[in-house]
């Protein structure tokens, strides 16, 4: 058994130029893309059906002025849930 450590004799084990560094630190793989789209993408929506129910439910607790309220709030946040997934797509 060899005592050095696999990584010392790795050729990608260099240290990386200031360029590399900064073209890296930019750089997001397709697969933590399409994760982080399908999390805020799955959670708008369940905000979106969730909160759609849940004001079904409460419907005739609530004034006028709370259901507008409530019904802006849910469509805000999941729109706005949606919307952040399809941005960590593209970007």
């Amino acid at each position: 058994m060899s005592s050095t450590h696999p990584a010392a004799t790795d050729p990608d084990s260099r240290p990386l130029s200031e360029e590399e560094r900064q073209r890296l630190a930019k750089y997001d793989c397709w697969p933590c893309r399409i994760t982080g789209a399908a999390a805020f993408t799955g959670l708008g929506g369940y905000m979106l059906v969730a909160g759609r129910r849940q004001l079904a439910a409460d419907l005739h607790n609530l004034t006028r002025r709370q259901l507008l309220a409530r019904k802006a709030s849910i469509h805000g946040i999941g729109i706005g849930l949606i919307a952040a997934g399809l941005y960590r797509l593209i970007n």
